[in-house]
């Protein structure tokens, strides 16, 4: 018993004190994001790209998720923690209230990383201002009429990037080549939008994590906690190129999953890469598209029409995907991933990655005005 205590006492700083500190810090640092106007976007231009440059860089080295591991290896440490703690009492006699009181402790620290991790890397960003100022965003008109020219539009340029002469459009790169495309095409989209240059480690696809993320109906993750951008390896190509630009806009400190889907849009339709911009403007049809649909089916059907073989069989290949994933599994994930972007100020939820057709449409009035 007096081992017990003697080893309570002497690290109480760091068992108590010093992860009270992280969640004092944590909180602090949440609230003064949500009440102190400036101060989320000036920690995100300032604070956040240091924390990318360094912590983000470094780990972007490892040619693997190093929070694919950890999402492993911390599970099976705080077990043997807890066994080791209970074995350790009983060989000295000691109670073993007192083990479970140190293990509590523990994971009470690492909670305490965990937490102050997540606010200053990716809690604070959730409040910066946005990609495209919402008064612009307003001011566009998004009418009915414009949404089918848009789908029109996305409808030649598929016809463009299924016209070549090859028998089938080129592949989509895998990947050390995907990964170094979808750095290259945000680094290129940077040069037009200059708040999105920065450091860009390259996104890491999954390994025996991404049979997870296809039941649960995730394509993509930013893990804050080891500053990385996480793809689903497992899912059609397709959405390879768009998902791992939409997680790259992340480590920008673009939180909003609507801004997230428009940058990574960009980035894409953008990219000197022939699969790149395909995935791009599939993309925009699948967004743009199912809202046509829901407003005038007559219209979506004409324009439907319009679209290639190849752009088709894709299509219906990603939606056969995701379909035979769907399960209970990706519903509740559904539901946590809703109540979470409420949580850190996106009221619509999951609804928010439909914005991006709102944000599509207003960049092709711009595109049209300025002809």
């Amino acid at each position: 018993m007096r081992y017990m205590d003697t080893e309570t006492g002497r690290h109480s700083f760091h068992r108590i004190i010093l992860p009270a500190a992280f969640i004092l810090s944590a909180v602090l640092l949440l609230c003064a994001a949500r009440r102190l106007d400036g101060f989320a976007q000036w920690y995100s231009v300032t604070i956040y790209p240091l924390i990318v440059g360094s912590a983000g860089r470094l780990f972007g080295l490892l040619p693997f998720s190093l929070s694919e591991i950890l999402c492993s290896v911390l599970p099976l440490l705080i077990i043997a923690d807890a066994v080791r703690l209970m074995i350790h009492a009983s060989r000295r006699g000691d109670r073993k209230l007192t083990a479970v009181k140190i293990f509590l402790q523990h994971v009470f620290t690492l909670a305490s990383v965990l937490l102050l991790l997540y606010a200053a890397n990716c809690g604070v960003n959730y409040y910066r201002e946005p990609f495209v100022p919402a008064e612009k965003l307003e001011s566009s008109e998004v009418s009915e009429e414009g949404l089918v020219s848009f789908c029109d539009y996305t409808a030649e340029k598929l016809q463009d990037c299924y016209s070549a002469e090859a028998a089938e459009p080129p592949a989509y790169p895998e990947g050390k080549a995907l990964r170094e495309k979808a750095v290259y095409s945000m680094e290129n989209l940077s040069e037009t939008y200059t708040e999105l240059r920065g450091t860009y480690p390259a996104p890491k696809h999954l390994t025996y994590m991404s049979r997870l993320f296809s039941m649960m109906g995730v394509s993509g993750i930013y893990s804050p906690f080891t500053v990385e951008a996480n793809v689903n390896g497992e899912m059609p190509g397709l959405e390879q190129p768009f998902t791992s630009c939409h997680e790259l806009s992340h480590l920008r400190g673009y939180m909003n999953e609507g801004e997230a889907n428009y940058i990574g849009w960009l980035a894409c339709i953008g990219s000197d890469d022939d699969a790149f911009q395909r995935s791009g403007w599939l993309i925009a049809w699948s967004y743009a598209g199912s809202a046509l649909r829901q407003t005038d089916p007559d219209a979506f059907t004409s324009v439907y029409e319009k679209l290639p073989d190849g752009a088709i069989r894709e299509l219906e290949d990603n939606y056969l995907f995701w379909h035979e994933h769907e399960n209970q599994a990706s519903q509740v994930q559904d539901k946590v991933n809703d109540a979470y972007l409420k949580t850190n100020g996106q009221s619509s939820g999951i609804q928010t990655y439909g914005q991006v057709t709102d944000l599509m449409l207003m960049w092709y009035s711009d595109q049209d005005s300025s002809k």
